[in-house]
């Protein structure tokens, strides 16, 4: 599934894999969430995982780039499950944290 600097994968029913590549700009988040919303409705989505394992830091722009993504997948009934998070960008995170994550954590996709 096409959606500039990103990889989109069905790879289950209903459960998608979001890997996000070094040309993503969260800048256009609007453009880059209203074309996951397409893909998930089209493909029935249930679950989306979203792989940070090329992610160092998560930031408090990066944070608020997830927010809004599980946000809206909360609204389609779509659970997003982040995996892969390196050690450092879970330290981070949890640095700015004020409250849960909208979004689930996971070391993987599960067998």
């Amino acid at each position: 599934m096409a959606i500039a600097g990103v990889h989109l994968t069905r790879i289950g029913k209903g459960d998608f894999l979001f890997e996000p590549l070094s040309s993503m700009n969260i800048q256009d988040q609007d453009r880059l969430i209203l074309e996951l919303v397409e893909h998930l409705q089209q493909g029935q989505g249930r679950r989306l995982y979203y792989d940070l394992n090329t992610l160092p830091v998560i930031d408090p722009v990066y944070y608020g780039w997830l927010d809004s993504l599980a946000r809206t997948c909360q609204t389609l009934n779509v659970k997003m499950i982040c995996i892969n998070m390196q050690p450092t960008a879970a330290f981070t995170l949890s640095q700015f944290l004020a409250g849960r994550p909208v979004f689930e954590t996971a070391l993987g996709i599960p067998d």
